[in-house]
């Protein structure tokens, strides 16, 4: 099941502005600015550990020879991320200071040490979370459609500034390679405390697996 298009497209328009207006002189989007109080953690919430301050920001899943590394990443990470692929770009998924995030991205990371190919097709993950709500990530079909709704002239440049970084409708781990992508969905429900990211049809070979990553928010202390 994917999320309706013309209800979720108003989140894609301010990061396809934002991508078109490299090299234009400015960014129609300040620096992001960490405006929350807590931090997303891998784990299903403990009381213990959000008192300790203990946990790990990713999450971690074997399957044979083929591992998986899962991390949230917040503003600052999600800008170093981006600055790693294309110095040169801005943040195409900040917002203006002040204003709550729009995004909720996770850095996934295949090392595919198996005899065999990898098929990734990024719609079979889904973000459920303990308020009862699912959100299926952004590809880059969604953000070719956002521009044309923005009216900009030429959506092929949404595929070239951000294929290197966002996983699309299909992808392909080749055995003895690994691979580092971004997963971008909207923001978070309100209140939440567990979300957990379920991958289905996860394709090794000739063998179909499921892993599921299970994160949690921890307070930050002041």
């Amino acid at each position: 099941m994917r999320r309706v298009l013309p209800a979720a497209s108003d989140l894609f328009v301010p990061c396809v502005l934002a991508l078109l207006s490299v090299g234009a002189g400015s960014s129609i989007l300040a620096a992001p600015r960490e405006i929350d109080s807590y931090r997303v953690l891998a784990g299903v919430y403990s009381r213990k550990d959000v008192k300790s301050g203990a946990g790990s920001p990713v999450a971690r899943a074997a399957l044979g020879e083929l591992t998986i590394a899962v991390e949230f990443l917040d503003p600052g990470a999600r800008a170093a991320f981006v600055r790693s692929i294309a110095p040169a770009m801005p943040d195409p998924f900040a917002v203006r200071p002040g204003r709550p995030e729009m995004y909720s991205v996770f850095r996934i990371s295949f090392n595919n040490r198996s005899g065999s190919d990898v098929q990734f097709q990024p719609q079979n993950v889904v973000l459920l979370t303990d308020r009862k709500t699912q959100d299926y990530p952004v590809d880059l079909t969604d953000l070719y459609r956002g521009a044309e709704m923005a009216g900009l002239s030429d959506p092929e440049r949404v595929f070239d500034r951000l294929a290197p970084m966002v996983f699309d409708s299909g992808t392909t781990i080749a055995r003895g390679a690994s691979l580092e992508r971004l997963l971008v969905f909207g923001p978070f429900p309100v209140k939440w405390r567990d979300l957990q990211l379920h991958f289905s049809f996860l394709q090794i070979g000739t063998e179909t697996r499921t892993v599921s990553f299970n994160f949690h928010k921890q307070p930050l202390k002041e």
